[in-house]
């Protein structure tokens, strides 16, 4: 990688979007700056090689949560103002994510980096079965 490629590299989506506008900037340079920006756009939320969108969208969560999440509480709020039938449908993949992190548990399937994950999950499954819940 050279010094262009890793400068590139270390700026967000919004600095590289700002210098593109910017008037003080080349075309050489808004087009090395435009390839870059398509290059992230086509590594973060486009198919690869026989992947669904579930498998974009997952992917691409995964990447939020690592490193770019800044509060999961402002998120969540975020979440909770969506509209109320895109709310329920958020939640049920929260809990099918729950329910399958509860079988990992049950399974052995986890280890010290996601053992709260697992265990706390597979609590509140187990509570659900213990008030007769239909989850």
């Amino acid at each position: 990688m050279n010094g262009r490629e890793l400068e590139s590299y270390q700026l967000s989506n919004e600095e590289l979007v700002k210098l593109c506008d910017s008037p003080e900037t080349s075309q050489e340079d808004k087009q090395f700056l435009l390839e870059k920006i398509k290059e992230r756009f086509t590594y973060d939320l486009c198919k690869r090689g026989g992947e669904t969108n579930d498998d974009v969208f997952a992917r691409f969560f995964g990447n939020f949560v690592n490193g770019k999440c800044e509060s999961k509480r402002k998120v969540a709020e975020l979440m909770s103002k969506e509209h109320r039938y895109l709310q329920n449908e958020m939640f049920k993949v929260c809990l099918e994510y729950i329910k399958i992190l509860a079988e990992n548990c049950e399974k052995g399937w986890f280890d010290p980096r996601n053992q709260y994950a697992a265990k706390t999950s597979k609590e509140i499954i187990d509570h659900f079965k213990e008030i007769d819940y239909p989850y």
